[in-house]
């Protein structure tokens, strides 16, 4: 009954029901299209080899995640900044063993131009390592030959200490903005804490000036501190470049009768030795300095304008040796030490730094500025037992100040500071005071004094980082800027407010 009034309907009105079947065709069809192309995409999404082989995959931080379907991950030659300190230090350490079982890097057609035969011709080129894509799964297939890990590949997977430090310590050359530039200056610092809590020594190698022209030298820097007196001895020596050596490939350096030295063992050999800057007295210093826990800071560049870089090879390390000054001499056994290195253009540059080791915890904050604007972000460095463990944004720095006579004037004290640091959901606020403070007047361009603060004192860290509440205590170095005028007030200091004291 029903197919013969479809058909008498359809014989009776033939436009209208050629336009009824043609509109529900058309409708299940694009139905159809959508539910095939859904489909398709959620094929893909969910095949690994499309995805960079893994359950998870990490993008650079602030892109759109729905370029994933412009192609693939890496098909907007996005880059991962710090991949290699990335993947040893965060995917593969010992942290997080139990939970990430394999990760890989992956370069899928990454733009590059080479020259043939005089013509530019650009080039798709994809790299991964080879035992660490089979251990996700989806090695590529190979059609002839052998494919396997290269001494290079597994140098970036796990290289022993002495190749990390060469790595990242290393000395470099002044980037095309800097060269010709006379305020071009690197150099190694180190901290060195006396036995039983006498005192420290403040350490530094320094080249400086334009190097390509010649007129650069090297410099060597000491202040030995007796914290029970207050006393301090101050070290220092200029060298031509004919007694200078230095390396762009690993961290050893000789100025003068002084030199830094990376042993296979990844310890660092210091010899120092240096006149007194007002005095007779000569310091001579034969340090072995290493990091029983890796703990470390990977190089870091702030673009722009500025060239500034910083790395910090050994946070919480350890000091055998001697240090000879005024007569006698002390024997160092596993003494506290940290060891920084630094390069980039420092014409009305101040900066913003500290270090503290508190219990189980060692960190390091920073921040460079120029000529009073901050050059980049400043940050907090959270390492644990375990390595690193957080990367915070520096919210503010709160200063307190007195004041104390230094020779006929009487200068600003900072008797204590307040840095509150946040990354999403993690706080931590550092509180020190300071039990010992240097003070270095120099003049700015305009004519400004300039008082450069080297504080020594003890800490307390407070806050949250996970799922765990930090608190401890300890102690640290820390460093900072002010400007005082021609009538002695101070001006305001850079990163913090004045609170009278």
């Amino acid at each position: 009954m029903i197919t013969r009034l479809a058909f008498r309907s359809a014989a009776q009105r033939p436009l209208r029901t050629a336009l009824l079947l043609g509109g529900y065709g058309l409708g299940v069809g694009v139905t159809v299209a959508l539910l095939s192309i859904a489909t398709a995409l959620l094929e893909q999404a969910r095949d690994r080899e499309l995805v960079g082989g893994g359950d998870l995959t990490v993008l650079p931080a602030g892109i759109d995640l729905e370029t994933f379907r412009t192609g693939g991950v890496s098909s907007m030659y996005f880059t991962i900044e710090q991949a290699p300190f990335l993947y040893r230090e965060v995917l593969r350490s010992a942290r997080h063993e139990k939970g990430i079982l394999s990760a890989a890097p992956w370069i899928d057609d990454a733009l590059l131009y080479t020259r043939l035969g005089g013509e530019v011709i650009p080039v798709a080129a994809s790299g991964e390592i080879p035992s660490l894509s089979e251990a996700l799964g989806v090695p590529p297939t190979l059609l002839s030959g052998s494919w396997h890990d290269r001494p290079a590949d597994r140098a970036w997977q796990t290289p022993d200490d002495s190749t990390l430090y060469a790595q990242i310590d290393r000395f470099h050359r002044p980037p095309r903005g800097a060269r010709g530039d006379p305020t071009w200056a690197e150099w190694h610092y180190f901290n060195v804490l006396l036995p039983g809590g006498r005192g420290w020594l403040y350490l530094t190698y320094m080249i400086a000036g334009d190097i390509e022209s010649g007129q650069w030298g090297g410099r060597m820097l000491a202040t030995l501190v007796e914290a029970a007196e207050e006393h301090e001895r101050a070290y220092e020596a200029e060298v031509a470049p004919a007694e200078v050596e230095f390396f762009h490939d690993r961290p050893d350096v000789r100025i003068g009768a002084s030199e830094v030295r990376l042993g296979p063992d990844a310890r660092y050999e210091l010899v120092a030795v240096l006149p007194e800057l007002e005095g007779s007295d000569t310091l001579r210093v034969r340090l072995s300095i290493h990091s029983p826990e890796k703990r470390y800071v990977p190089p870091l560049e702030i673009g722009g304008e500025l060239a500034s870089g910083y790395t910090v090879p050994i946070l919480a390390g350890a000091a055998e040796g001697e240090i000879c000054a005024g007569g006698s001499c002390t024997s160092l056994h596993e003494a506290p030490a940290y060891h920084d290195h630094n390069w980039g253009t420092w014409r009305a540059v101040t900066w913003e730094w500290g270090t503290v080791r508190a219990g189980s915890f060692a960190l390091v904050y920073g921040g460079v500025l120029d000529s009073g604007a901050p050059a980049g972000s400043p940050f907090l460095f959270l390492a644990d037992s375990l390595g690193f463990r957080r990367v915070l944004d520096v919210g503010e720095i709160t200063y307190e100040w007195g004041s104390r006579p230094v020779g006929a004037r009487r200068h600003p004290r900072p008797t204590g500071l307040r840095l509150l640091a946040r990354a999403g959901g993690d706080s931590l606020v550092l509180r020190a005071r300071t039990d010992h403070v240097r003070v270095t007047e120099l003049t700015g361009e305009q004519g400004e004094r300039r008082l450069f603060f080297q504080l020594r004192g003890t800490a307390r860290l407070s806050g949250t980082v996970g799922a765990e509440t930090v608190e401890a205590a300890g102690e640290g170095f820390f460093e900072t800027w002010s400007t005082e005028g021609e009538d002695g007030m101070l001006g305001r200091p850079v990163g913090g407010r004045l609170v009278a004291d």
